[in-house]
């Protein structure tokens, strides 16, 4: 028995496309529905001006960020190095598309000041706040050490 060349993916992609089923429309409907429902939706968030103003324009324009993109940015630069990372963050957002709290879970690396660290985990949160939502976008951002391990902190 002779075996296709080329990857296990390359194989499985000509295997899938050589045997289409006849209700693929169907299949992939289910497929598609299922994974958009995995998905966290995301919430906009309003930029906001250094004077608080919502407006950007004499036209009343609005700049809105999405809160996953907010989260992956928090997410990396809470990425700090093999003593700290966030565990969780949660946003909270107003009926106003304004963030109104940032709350976040820190895993220290055992023999870390958690202190210093949750004053640094909250001064970094803060910088990605105004550079991402703007001058005004000043929330209140609570910091927890939830958990200390010994070791990197990135390892599962």
């Amino acid at each position: 028995m002779a075996m296709s060349p080329g990857t296990p993916l390359e194989r499985a992609t000509a295997a899938a496309r050589a045997e289409q089923p006849e209700d693929w429309p169907a299949v992939s409907d289910s497929i598609k529905r299922k994974v958009r429902e995995t998905v966290l939706p995301a919430r906009r968030i309003a930029y906001v001006s250094a004077d608080g103003s919502l407006d950007q324009d004499e036209h009343g324009s609005r700049t809105h960020v999405s809160s996953r993109v907010l989260l992956a940015r928090l997410r990396d630069a809470l990425r700090f190095g093999p003593d700290l990372a966030a565990e969780r963050i949660d946003l909270t957002i107003g009926d106003d598309d304004l963030l109104t709290r940032v709350e976040v879970d820190l895993v220290c690396a055992y023999d870390t000041d958690v202190r210093q660290a949750a004053d640094l985990a909250r001064s970094l949160v803060e910088g990605v706040l105004v550079e991402v939502l703007g001058p005004g976008a000043r929330p209140p951002v609570d910091v927890h050490v939830t958990d200390v391990v010994v070791g990197d902190v990135r390892r599962d």
